[in-house]
């Protein structure tokens, strides 16, 4: 009597694990593609980011911060650069130079050395010359990368450092987004 027992327990041991191993054998269902409208980053290389120049004028498309130094006014172009107009005559300003740095959205000026951040670099200008003006020093990765859009309640595809610096977000329609703000 216990031998029997014995062995209707064992076939019943063996009966529930193939019924478990069995439910656990499914085919995994396709993933279905989730379209989402959300926001992908602008990426612009690093080697991009920290070319520096100072170049001709040109015009002023989008003004930020404005800063005054004796005759000089220094204007900067939203995540462009900074222009610097000679201001001795308020009646008639005369554009200088145009000093070209991406990512740029603040400056201040201590004496001649005017400061700016450069996407995620921090940059020392030298200002005693406006129609040259000369790289002092970089500090590199002295700011985050922002790494999110500017907008909250939205999808978004997740940033890569590795593709550079994020200099802009594009409202586009997304496949299965991964991030949310």
């Amino acid at each position: 009597m216990f031998k029997r027992y014995l062995s209707s327990n064992v076939a019943g041991v063996i009966i529930a694990m193939l019924l478990a191993s069995l439910a656990g054998c499914t085919s995994e269902p396709e993933e279905t593609l989730e379209k989402k409208e959300g926001y992908r980053p602008i990426y612009m290389p690093y080697e991009q980011i920290r070319q520096f120049s100072s170049t001709s004028p040109r015009p002023l498309e989008h003004a930020g911060k404005i800063y005054i130094k004796g005759n000089y006014v220094f204007i900067n172009e939203l995540n462009k650069g900074i222009h610097i107009i000679n201001n001795q005559n308020p009646a008639s300003p005369q554009p200088v130079s145009f000093v070209s740095v991406p990512g740029n959205v603040d400056i201040a000026v201590k004496g001649n050395v005017l400061y700016a951040d450069n996407a995620v670099d921090l940059l020392a200008l030298d200002i005693s010359n406006p129609v040259d003006v000369k790289l002092l020093k970089r500090i590199e990765n002295a700011f985050p990368n922002q790494v999110f859009p500017p907008h909250t309640g939205v999808s978004f595809e997740c940033a890569d450092p590795a593709k550079g610096v994020i200099v802009g977000w594009e409202k586009v329609m997304l496949e299965n987004p991964k991030c949310y703000r």
